[in-house]
């Protein structure tokens, strides 16, 4: 498969993911986010791409529009989960960076979330052909993304508080 035709069929999945897991007070916030999505795919399937390596321009500006409602409203759906259809094409893949929590406990589950997303992609569930396993993968990353977003905003606090500002991060190594 193209890498076009995989970012068109990934992005057609992310907005089943996105129509069943996004949460909004406003149900026509989620439709609107899902029609981006849904309409960059079929733009991507519609328009010729003039460079490769690039999207067209639809493409692009529908793929900036759900970014941007991603980031701009509460959908409880990371705006990084956007890279993972679109990596075919752009070549890069979102990182779940590691939090550096002094917190021995909070530093496992850091360690755990990065690994459960290692084990997704490394397994190759993003390429699979069967429509189950890439919407489970899709699923799943959104799933530890949000978890990560979570534990950030916990390590942030715990790092912040008084007997444990200055501490090197926790070195599960030792442990």
């Amino acid at each position: 498969m193209s890498p076009y035709v995989t970012t068109a069929r990934r992005l057609m999945h992310l907005a089943r993911v996105v129509r069943g897991q996004a949460h909004h007070p406003k149900r026509y916030m989620i439709e609107t986010l899902v029609g981006a999505i849904e309409g960059a795919a079929m733009a991507m399937a519609s328009t010729p791409v003039d460079e490769p390596g690039q999207f067209p321009q639809p493409v692009r500006d529908m793929i900036r529009d759900a970014t941007d409602m991603l980031t701009q409203h509460d959908f409880k759906i990371p705006a990084a989960i956007i890279g993972y259809a679109t990596a075919p094409v752009t070549g890069v893949l979102p990182t779940m960076g590691q939090l550096d929590p002094v917190s021995v406990q909070l530093a496992r589950q850091d360690a755990d979330l990065r690994a459960r997303r290692a084990t997704v992609i490394e397994h190759g569930h993003l390429n699979s052909r069967d429509d189950e396993v890439l919407t489970a993968a899709l699923s799943g990353l959104l799933v530890l993304h949000r978890k990560h977003e979570r534990l950030a905003a916990a390590i942030r606090v715990d790092n912040d508080r008084p007997f444990n500002r200055g501490k090197a991060p926790a070195d599960l190594t030792t442990q």
